[in-house]
């Protein structure tokens, strides 16, 4: 199946070309000249990417971004920018856009931007839901933070302390334990809740181009550099640098990275101009990094410097206790919201395997186990044959 990408320019000739473009390169085009008339593509074709120009008459980019960000949090919106907008194409990463090109664009350049989007928006999709809820006696957290064990109570005061304090956070955990919901939360308690929380995966960028995503781009430094571009280092002053997959990093780009930190300020590729670090990073990954330090394949000191405060996440597996008492209960009951059914009772059988089971996937796989068990109930009990495998 091809990548779908939804395109809305009001200049007809440079849809028409993007649109041409980018079927030439494999991928499957909706093209809109305005968002009135893209809103019936969002609402009912699996669209994986959206390209969208920042300046339209009516409805803007910016409103193309809120409408997504609000119906499609997880679909990546890239911004067509010309020269003189692009603080404003900032600003829209800054407010979660996922990057920009500026007018007149290289192929290459906007081709690298959509393929980097796209392998994003698949990570997120094996991390669970983060919908937030009000849970008993926690108040308002997300779904990772659930659980009445004295693990759960632990880690939470943990990432409760760790919200108020200022150095980098390095996290570690399998994929789809939270990992990203929960530095979500750091952000938002923290007293850099007014600044911006830029999301970068690591392992989605090819090595080469790495350190101009995090250090920014002069204009003519590369090859590829056809216009002055901020990084993610840039974009987060005053907020968060949430860095996925630290491990993913090119030795190159470690290196670098280490000497800002000893600095405490970064330059952008080609540049000479000093940049102050203001921001507070968290970065996270998903094996064990003991692993990469001793294969020599990441920066010890960098690692050191990356682990002021370390936050480890339990596999689900380890957390049976709150997987019955609170996460099997917390899914059935969204499910069912999401199909406009009552929550149907869940049999102790059910609640025996779904225990007994390994969970590889984590939260995200347990989300989806019982989303399609819910879809399958036919009644008040949620049994276990409609647990089986699809088909089964």
């Amino acid at each position: 199946m091809r990548d779908k990408i939804l395109v809305i320019d009001d200049e007809t000739n440079l849809r028409k070309i993007l649109e041409a473009t980018l079927i030439r390169a494999g991928y499957e085009v909706l093209s809109h000249e305005g968002f009135d008339s893209a809103k019936l593509s969002l609402n009912t074709e699996a669209v994986d990417v959206v390209i969208t120009d920042l300046q339209m008459p009516g409805a803007s980019g910016m409103d193309v971004l809120n409408y997504c960000k609000q119906y499609a949090p997880d679909l990546p919106v890239v911004m067509i920018t010309a020269f003189g907008t692009i603080e404003k194409a900032v600003a829209a990463m800054q407010a979660g856009a996922f990057d920009f090109v500026l007018k007149p664009f290289q192929n290459e350049e906007l081709f690298r931007i959509i393929e980097k989007a796209i392998q994003s928006r698949i990570r997120r999709r094996r991390e669970p839901a983060t919908e937030m809820m009000s849970a008993v006696g926690v108040g308002a957290v997300p779904i990772p933070l659930f659980g009445r064990s004295e693990e759960a109570v632990a880690f939470r005061a943990e990432v409760e302390r760790i919200s108020k304090s200022a150095g980098p956070v390095l996290m570690t955990g399998e994929i789809g334990t939270g990992k990203r919901s929960v530095a979500r939360e750091i952000h938002r308690k923290s007293d850099r809740s007014r600044g911006p929380f830029i999301q970068i995966n690591l392992d989605a960028i090819p090595p080469v181009f790495q350190e101009a995503e995090l250090f920014g781009v002069e204009k003519g430094a590369t090859p590829l550099s056809f216009f002055t571009k901020p990084g993610a280092f840039e974009l987060a002053q005053g907020g968060i640098l949430f860095l996925e997959e630290i491990d993913s990093l090119s030795i190159e780009a470690q290196n670098r990275f280490f000497v800002a930190l000893e600095m405490e300020y970064f330059t952008r590729t080609g540049g000479v101009n000093r940049i102050p670090m203001e921001f507070r990073i968290i970065a996270t990954s998903s094996r064990d990094p003991g692993v990469a330090f001793r294969e020599g394949s990441f920066h010890i000191e960098l690692q050191q410097r990356l682990s002021t405060e370390i936050l480890g996440f339990a596999p689900l597996r380890n957390r049976r206790e709150d997987l019955i008492s609170d996460f099997i209960p917390y899914f059935i009951e969204k499910a069912s919201r999401v199909r406009g059914i009552p929550a149907p009772k869940c049999s102790e059988t059910v609640l025996q395997e779904l225990s007994a089971r390994e969970w590889r996937g984590n939260l995200g796989e347990l989300e989806r186990v019982i989303t399609r068990a819910i879809n399958r109930c036919d009644g008040n009990i949620l049994d276990l044959h409609f647990f089986s495998p699809p088909g089964g």
